[in-house]
């Protein structure tokens, strides 16, 4: 369905956003609703798509309004139909988007700070870390890896950042310092070839779809924080400021963080990064202009890779590698790329997040006109005849338009936007921002 959506962005205020918030969350209750435009049964218990992103939104209302019973019994019923899912169908895995770390984010975050769910939260913690060595196993090969074994959405990053909540219990942290081992020797250098490259190297065989294999034939290196190496980084950069570290985590850091600068692209008005790398560009050590394509978003682009850089130089106390962040960001923002979208992954939404993310790192203001600039574009979208409220927009190409769904989920769905929505204005607190290293 083509809509235009409706400007509401004028004498918006925070209970007008509050307002709009709680309508979409209560919405987003209505379980058959949400199951009838799942089109997968199995996205359906997934912290990407399904009830327990939604989760994540209640249980962030339940921090902010301790008094509405209402957000806590929503938490609950979806929580247990969660768990009835999962046990009809199985586990799929353990990562965070589609897997046990994402049920476990999801249950940590409507405990109550923990005083709820703590058989199940354990149940999830067990399940991990019994799996986790051997699955650590298959991440480092002399012929690269594949991105989903690494990388937030669906590898090692991910699951990590789930594991953080739990450094006190002796397993988790075990198996937390064999993740962070593990993308340490990710960063070494592979013979491919007959060229030395870095370990995060992608064979053409581990695309995503034949289309990438043709684009690079040889391989390519992901840039990306969705599924590239900036998700690592962010997540070895948090632990090493935690004081969680291993042999060679600060090399390992400063590596990813040369490869950047190394290989960043100008078009005169700012540097940005290309999504994936060929592999004759790297070991040739020079960018080419083929398949550019520009989206400045949290999965791809300039503000995730400069979050994760924000992240490694508050590590190592590189001020500059901060401040180059900051400057691409604020550049950025004046030429804003391939975005069309309210929600978290590829829209509006996550690049809010990331700004307030981004201040709330270096515990000071740096957006603000940028942010509500942000804002307004989000709430823009906000039209009531959408069942959620925020439509998911995406370019049809038959139709040569973009198209507006509906869509449920945290990460193209209305929960992340009304997430992002709630923490610019009502900073601080929740578990959630874990799922996207925002935290």
């Amino acid at each position: 369905m083509e809509v235009e959506t409706g400007c509401v962005t004028e004498c918006v205020t925070e209970d007008r956003i509050d307002d709009m918030i709680n309508v979409t969350a209560e919405r987003l209750g209505e379980y058959e609703r949400v199951a009838g435009i799942s089109d997968a049964a199995e996205r359906l218990y997934t912290l990407s798509q399904g009830l327990p992103g939604i989760c994540l939104l209640y249980g962030r209302l339940m921090e902010l309004y301790p008094n509405q019973e209402k957000w806590c019994a929503l938490a609950h019923d979806y929580l247990g139909r969660t768990v009835a899912g999962l046990n009809a169908q199985g586990v799929p895995g353990l990562s965070m988007f589609s897997g046990l770390a994402g049920i476990g984010l999801c249950a940590a975050s409507v405990s109550g700070g923990f005083q709820r769910y703590g058989k199940l939260i354990h149940t999830v913690n067990t399940g991990i870390t019994a799996q986790f060595d051997a699955y650590l196993a298959h991440v480092v090969t002399p012929q690269g890896t594949h991105s989903l074994l690494y990388d937030v959405i669906e590898g090692v990053s991910g699951v990590l950042s789930y594991l953080s909540l739990f450094l006190q219990e002796d397993c988790c942290y075990a198996a937390l310092k064999s993740g962070l081992q593990t993308l340490v020797q990710l960063t070494g250098d592979i013979q491919i070839a007959g060229c030395a490259v870095p370990g995060w190297y992608i064979p053409s065989v581990n695309q995503f779809s034949e289309q990438e294999q043709r684009l690079y034939p040889q391989g390519n290196f992901n840039t990306s924080l969705s599924h590239g190496i900036a998700g690592p980084l962010v997540i070895l950069s948090k632990m090493f400021a935690a004081g969680v570290i291993v042999e060679g985590q600060r090399e390992a850091i400063e590596k990813i963080v040369d490869f950047y600068f190394r290989f960043r692209c100008n078009d005169g008005k700012r540097d940005f990064w290309k999504g994936q790398l060929a592999f004759l560009e790297v070991t040739e050590g020079e960018v080419s202009q083929e398949n550019i394509i520009r989206r400045d978003a949290w999965c791809y682009g300039s503000p995730g890779i400069c979050y994760a850089l924000m992240t490694a130089g508050e590590a190592l106390g590189r001020p500059e590698w901060v401040q180059y962040a900051i400057t691409n960001i604020g550049q950025t923002m004046q030429d804003i790329r391939g975005i069309f979208s309210p929600t978290f992954c590829h829209g509006y939404a996550g690049l809010y997040q990331i700004l307030n993310a981004a201040e709330a790192l270096l515990k000071r203001e740096l957006f603000v006109q940028e942010k509500a600039y942000l804002r307004g574009k989000i709430l823009d979208f906000y039209d009531p005849r959408h069942i959620f409220g925020f439509p998911d927009m995406e370019f049809d190409r038959a139709k040569g338009a973009l198209c507006a769904r509906d869509a449920a989920g945290l990460l193209d769905g209305a929960a992340g936007v009304c997430l992002a929505l709630l923490e610019g204005e009502h900073p601080g607190g929740s578990l959630w921002k874990k799922a996207f290293l925002l935290d």
